[in-house]
């Protein structure tokens, strides 16, 4: 996206996200389907995670109930049957909230009070997203079906603007540096390879906040006083 789009994109959160989330718990008859969409897109907003990287997800990547700040651990697979891959090939940590946690937790007991335990033999190392309707049933998710999820979110929500899955790694990467994050610490969050390429992309919002600073000149000005 362009740094006009991403901007333009940015206006109206977290109340787009939220609406979101709202539509996926709601919307669809099958129980299974709504937990794993909201924990879905609620993963992508609150880490920024790849598309690639999240259907990637082991249940053994995530840490929860160890009285400790709950963490996900993004290694980039090259075992999804369906080609997808994060871009980066450095594991790195990501924290949660304990709101994504609960969300995480909440579907993981789902599942096994669905079977998904007695199915598959070894789940710690199974994927996270999975079909629990379709066949095969526990097969790893694809993207398509996330694609597909987000158009029809779309027209349940008009006048919502179109996103795609990328779009919330994008708001993550602007609420971030909005909220005064440096920016090494949302390179290392986005698995960006340096800096600048996180500069390159999202420099716009640390400009955008600097410009509008500079807008209460009575405040920056107060100290010169007395000084002539």
């Amino acid at each position: 996206l362009t740094a006009r789009r991403c901007r333009d994109r940015s206006r109206g959160l977290p109340r787009q996200v939220r609406d979101i989330l709202t539509a996926c718990s709601t919307t669809g008859r099958n129980p299974l389907t709504r937990s794993r969409d909201t924990l879905l897109f609620h993963l992508l907003w609150e880490t920024g995670m790849r598309i690639g990287e999240a259907l990637n997800l082991q249940h053994r990547d995530i840490s929860t109930g160890r009285g400790e700040t709950p963490w996900i651990e993004v290694i980039a697979r090259q075992t999804h049957p369906h080609g997808l891959r994060g871009k980066t090939s450095t594991p790195r940590r990501i924290y949660i909230s304990d709101e994504l946690e609960n969300a995480y937790t909440a579907h993981l007991w789902a599942l096994i009070d669905t079977g998904i335990d007695i199915d598959v033999p070894n789940l710690a190392a199974h994927p996270v997203f999975v079909n629990v309707v379709r066949d095969p049933r526990w097969a790893p998710m694809r993207a398509e079906t996330v694609y597909q999820k987000t158009r029809a979110i779309h027209a349940h929500l008009q006048p919502l603007p179109r996103f795609t899955p990328h779009w919330f790694r994008h708001t993550h990467a602007t609420t971030l540096l909005m909220a005064g994050t440096p920016p090494h610490v949302v390179m290392r969050r986005l698995g960006h390879s340096d800096v600048q390429t996180t500069l390159n992309t999202y420099g716009w919002v640390t400009e955008d906040a600097e410009l509008r600073a500079l807008g209460s000149w009575q405040t920056l000005t107060e100290s010169w006083r007395g000084l002539a």
